[in-house]
């Protein structure tokens, strides 16, 4: 890739080059305030000035008839652009420690309270009989006639038949249900 300065370089020399390719010549023909003596471009001809062989051909000597005359007016000069070596200053970066704040941790004797679980013991009172003299007047027995004897028929409890299955058990069992 080729860089501007050499692009612009090019064009440049492409510019200085044209008339010499569609076979100008520089002469002092016309007179001008710039043409007071005679100059080295006055007597610049250029290879492709010749009638005799093709125009468009490169001869490497010159000739210096059938010319025609260009009048030079004003000379331009053309600035060629150079690399110019530009002071770059280096810096160099020095990091300077600043103060900055930080959380630091500071021991001092802060009091913790410390919460100790105390069981409390609940004193429930057991009961007991305790056998107090009561004075109760108990009626002394007396003397009874019994006249006759009469049986009352009490109601008594009576069987019930339970069925009992192999697998229902009549006990609970923790462990398991049923049995086979």
């Amino acid at each position: 890739m080729k860089s501007v300065a050499q692009i612009h370089v090019m064009v440049v020399l492409a510019t200085a080059l044209t008339p010499a390719i569609a076979g100008y010549r520089y002469s002092s023909f016309h007179n001008s305030p710039y043409d007071d003596e005679d100059s080295i471009e006055d007597n610049i001809s250029l290879a492709s000035e010749s009638d005799e062989i093709n125009q468009n051909a490169i001869v490497t000597h010159s000739q210096k008839h059938a010319t025609y005359s260009v009048p030079i007016y004003q000379k331009i000069g053309v600035p060629v652009p150079h690399p110019i070596p530009v002071a770059v200053p280096q810096y160099v970066k020095i990091n300077v420690p600043q103060p900055y704040p930080v959380q630091v941790n500071v021991e001092q004797p802060i009091k913790v309270p410390v919460y100790k679980i105390v069981p409390k013991i609940i004193e429930r009172p057991v009961p007991y009989t305790v056998e107090k003299s009561y004075p109760v007047e108990v009626e002394k027995p007396f003397p009874v006639e019994v006249l006759k004897k009469i049986e009352v028929p009490v109601p008594k409890p009576y069987p019930v038949p339970v069925p009992i299955y192999r697998h229902v058990t009549h006990k609970e069992n923790p462990r398991r249900t049923w049995r086979w």
